[in-house]
């Protein structure tokens, strides 16, 4: 990540701006000091575009993530890169250097400095020390410090308790967050998560609304009598969507549960098998509609 991460960022960033930065990493690594450290993290804001965004190639994602697993960096500007990687030289500190130093950037930090502090968690030491900083920042209804934990972010799913999950889990659904994005969305399920959604889908019918055909992926394998009836509920009274959610339930699910509901999905269990509809296709679907000349509705 040494090095990988500054090459990553050097495709787009100024010149002039990586030159610093590789300074201000040499200089740290060589001679840590707190006061200068903090300047440099604040001050990444003077050398990088603020509007300028990353490119990652495949290779490097692929990188990053046999690094990492689950680790990503796909869709972050420049200034949350630089910082990232100024945090690797603070990973190399002693233990109470490190923690006292995170504590502190957390107290001042702006929303675009929390945003790379939690983004760096899974790449630094101490994680076991991390977790109440990382619970805490859930409690944030800012998007972006939501997002920052919670999606394209293995550390949840490597430390959070069951309780935490599930908050996390159910306030993305809240909060209408990309549930394909959070890592380990499945190897984290549960049997209590699985009946929340349920109440909750139940809760947003009675008030005329729906629920988020995603949430449904939280429930694949913990299909309950009660879950049955949902996904009888959404391929009867759901839009496509809903029908394409309950159907990846259906085809995942290897309960004799929902062996009767398998002959009304036919033709979503052709497009599951044939690789068009999946849980990724379909959060993607969901956070891009397509506008009426169908064309997505943002980048």
């Amino acid at each position: 990540m040494r090095d990988l991460l500054p090459s990553i960022l050097a495709a787009t960033a100024p010149e002039a701006a990586m030159i610093w930065l590789g300074e201000t990493i040499r200089e740290q690594e060589a001679a840590f000091q707190k006061r200068p450290f903090y300047y440099a993290f604040s001050g990444v804001s003077r050398h990088f575009d603020k509007r300028g965004l990353i490119d990652v190639t495949d290779e490097q994602s692929q990188a990053l993530s046999e690094t990492v697993a689950g680790f990503s960096v796909k869709g972050w500007d420049q200034f949350r890169l630089a910082r990232v990687a100024l945090l690797l030289t603070l990973g190399k500190q002693d233990k109470a250097t490190f923690l006292e130093t995170i504590a502190a950037l957390l107290n001042t930090a702006d929303l675009r400095e929390q945003a790379a502090i939690y983004s760096a968690f899974p790449l630094l030491p101490h994680q076991e020390n991390l977790v109440e900083a990382a619970v805490d920042g859930l409690r944030s209804n800012i998007t972006d410090i939501f997002d920052s934990i919670a999606l394209q972010n293995p550390f949840p799913a490597v430390h959070f308790t069951t309780e935490a999950w599930n908050q996390m889990a159910l306030k993305a659904i809240f909060m209408s967050r990309p549930i394909y994005k959070i890592v380990g969305i499945e190897s984290r399920a549960n049997p209590d998560l699985s009946a929340a959604v349920s109440y909750l889908a139940h809760e947003r019918w009675a008030a005329g609304r729906k629920l988020t055909p995603e949430a449904w992926r939280l429930c694949t394998n913990h299909v309950t009598d009660e879950i049955v009836a949902d996904l009888e509920h959404l391929l009867s009274e759901g839009d496509t969507t809903d029908h394409e959610a309950a159907a990846l339930v259906i085809v995942s699910n290897g309960s004799g549960r929902v062996k009767h509901l398998r002959e009304r999905i036919e033709a979503e269990r052709d497009a599951i098998s044939g690789g068009s509809l999946t849980w990724e296709r379909l959060g993607e679907k969901l956070e891009f509609p397509t506008t009426l000349n169908g064309s997505p509705s943002k980048a």
